[in-house]
């Protein structure tokens, strides 16, 4: 009868370890890096490929998928470049929120570029028309990618202007000032879609909302604004930069 309190108390404390396991984070130091993603990025040749070798990244976390914008992805950034992650899964802002930094392992994940990102996912299918496909399933999330600590250090949009802007910075958050909303057709809208903005020389951006976006139907606002989001080149086109919002707060007067 005298073990029984001693069991008692083993049983609680393994109680007690068991329950953080497999946190965020948690006590396990982070796996060393091996290559920034600004380095990457560089050495990308253009073609999707099957990360075979121990390559692991490190970043902040720049994107919520919160405001519905952002559709089971995430971007995150370092030393001013970025990648998107095709996790796959939703409510990523849970476990994934921004500012947290987190490390990704890429061995096993395809590598490509999708509107001038570097975009880490599953190999797509044959045929597909994706540059790589979502991981889908929270296990092999978690294999590939880990939070680094609790702590939050939300990162600061690089100001630039519109004449400013490069391919390299793809991926990034990125404010630029003293906007005016000019629709093509001169009538007033709502987010949902495609919408352009000019600055005072009459260069041009482009936001990008999508349609099941928390505040797709809302009127995008006239007059002078400041707009942040993550930056996409679209090549495929006619060569146009485009800020893809977070959510409504992206855009201020």
């Amino acid at each position: 009868m005298r073990r029984l309190p001693l069991l008692c108390a083993v049983i609680l404390l393994a109680g007690c370890y068991d329950s953080r396991f497999g946190k965020p984070g948690g006590d396990t130091p982070p796996e060393p890096v091996t290559t920034t993603i600004g380095e990457l990025r560089a050495k990308y040749a253009g073609t999707t490929f099957l990360v075979t070798g121990d390559i692991v990244v490190s970043g902040r976390v720049n994107t919520s998928d919160l405001g519905g914008n952002f559709y089971r992805t995430l971007c995150i950034e370092d030393e001013g470049a970025g990648m998107e992650i095709m996790a796959g899964i939703d409510q990523l802002h849970n476990d994934f929120p921004m500012g947290c930094r987190v490390t990704l392992r890429l061995k096993g994940l395809a590598l490509g570029e999708s509107r001038g990102i570097l975009q880490a996912g599953r190999t797509p299918a044959a045929g597909s028309g994706f540059v790589t496909d979502y991981i889908g399933s929270k296990p092999a999330l978690d294999a590939a990618l880990t939070r680094n600590g609790e702590q939050l250090h939300p990162l600061v949009p690089t100001l630039l202007t519109i004449r400013e802007l490069t391919p390299e910075r793809c991926g990034t958050l990125v404010r630029i000032e003293a906007l005016r909303y000019t629709p093509e057709d001169l009538t007033p809208g709502t987010w949902a879609g495609y919408k352009r903005f000019t600055d005072d020389d009459g260069a041009e951006i482009h936001t990008y909302v999508r349609n099941y976006a928390r505040f797709a139907g809302d009127e995008v606002p006239v007059g002078r604004c400041t707009l942040t989001g993550i930056l996409q080149y679209d090549d495929a086109g006619d060569g146009r930069y485009i800020l893809k919002l977070r959510d409504e707060n992206d855009c201020t007067h």
